[in-house]
């Protein structure tokens, strides 16, 4: 018989590419997650059937989607956190399936050099950090070491990245009226220190499983009512306790590699550093780290694994103060963001992401 992933594939393959409409529709909901076919529909000057039936396509394939994560637990010393996994040869795919199960486990990728796994994490502390570490992580047969890193400010993310396939006046219709997005990174925009009750977690939940969930569905799911939903969604968005992103798998999107880059810069000229990566193309992650010499942590993507000498070299022109101690290649992403990949990258389900979940956490039987 064959298993989920292999059925998927299949699938797959019979799905067309994604043309130059599904990438503008895709970045249309990197702009505004939940936005109305109504709405994309005019930006793309497109009749909103068929943008509506394009996404129903795309997201059937696994090729983009729309999720919804909560941007920390509520806590001062919540945080993310890089865990680097050195492993069995011959365990570490089943590793990677196991670890891509935890609650905790916002993304996995397989990665060259000494690290074979690279996850992030989200935490409450670095106390519940060394219990998931020596419990949940640490009791996996074949995981040989261990090795963290505590993301002490985030510049960037993937929430933040773009295909940029949209002209002015196209950002202009999906940008019209919205509110500035919040999204966490600034503790004085959000209200990240603010704790999240059950009815906020069950609805954080659904859009794990759906980012574009309708209220209706989501109502009916959560036994509440849909007015209630809609009040909750417009506080948990609206003051950036939720972060929603449009995904696409890298194969389909053009930029197909990412590399991550462990650098330092002096303390004193780190944050203007960060300031001067944001600017250029290709920057996908910037991260402030600690626990260890590098207290930078940067994700490019690229058009090709050609290419990455150049912005390489682009780098070194742009931000001199900066020095890279070691490079990582991603073979292969795993888990992104609570959606579990196949080969192409493409998502085959959704992991539900209960970071509330106790750090010992163990599949259920």
């Amino acid at each position: 018989m064959q298993d989920r992933a292999t059925r998927h594939e299949i699938a797959q393959e019979s799905a067309a590419l994604a043309d130059e409409l599904d990438l503008q529709i895709v970045n249309c909901l990197q702009l505004q997650p939940r936005a109305s076919w109504t709405l994309v529909g005019e930006a793309l000057d497109v009749d909103p059937v068929t943008v509506a039936r394009r996404w129903q396509r795309l997201s059937s394939a696994g090729i983009a989607w729309v999720s919804g994560r909560a941007t920390g637990q509520g806590g001062p010393e919540s945080c993310l956190a890089v865990v680097e996994l050195s492993c069995s040869a011959a365990q570490t795919l089943e590793i990677a399936r196991r670890v891509t199960e935890l609650p905790h486990v916002l993304s996995v990728e397989h990665t060259s050099g000494p690290r074979s796994l690279t996850m992030l994490v989200e935490v409450r502390d670095l106390a519940f950090l060394s219990r998931f570490l020596l419990e949940s992580v640490g009791a996996i047969p074949g995981v040989v070491a261990t090795s963290s890193h505590a993301v002490t400010k985030v510049y960037s993310m993937g929430d933040h990245w773009q295909l940029h396939v949209l002209d002015a006046s196209q950002q202009a219709v999906m940008l019209r009226g919205a509110k500035p997005r919040l999204d966490g990174l600034t503790a004085g925009q959000a209200e990240s220190a603010r704790g999240y009750d059950a009815v906020d977690r069950r609805l954080i939940l659904l859009l794990g499983e759906d980012g574009r969930m309708p209220v209706a569905t989501m109502a009916d799911r959560a036994g509440l009512s849909e007015s209630t939903v809609r009040r909750r969604l417009a506080d948990l968005v609206g003051n950036g306790r939720v972060v929603l992103r449009c995904d696409m798998a890298l194969s389909d999107s053009g930029w197909p590699v990412i590399s991550w880059l462990w650098a330092s810069a002096d303390a004193g000229d780190i944050d203007e550093v960060a300031t001067t990566l944001r600017r250029l193309p290709g920057i996908r992650v910037c991260w402030r780290i600690s626990g260890g010499l590098s207290n930078l942590m940067l994700a490019l993507t690229t058009h090709s694994l050609h290419e990455l000498s150049h912005v390489e070299a682009r780098l070194a022109a742009e931000v001199p103060q900066m020095t890279i101690h070691d490079r990582s290649m991603v073979l292969r992403s795993v888990k992104r963001m609570g959606r579990e990949l196949d080969l192409h990258g493409r998502s085959i389900r959704s992991v539900p992401l209960d970071i509330w979940a106790d750090a010992a956490w163990r599949q259920p039987s």
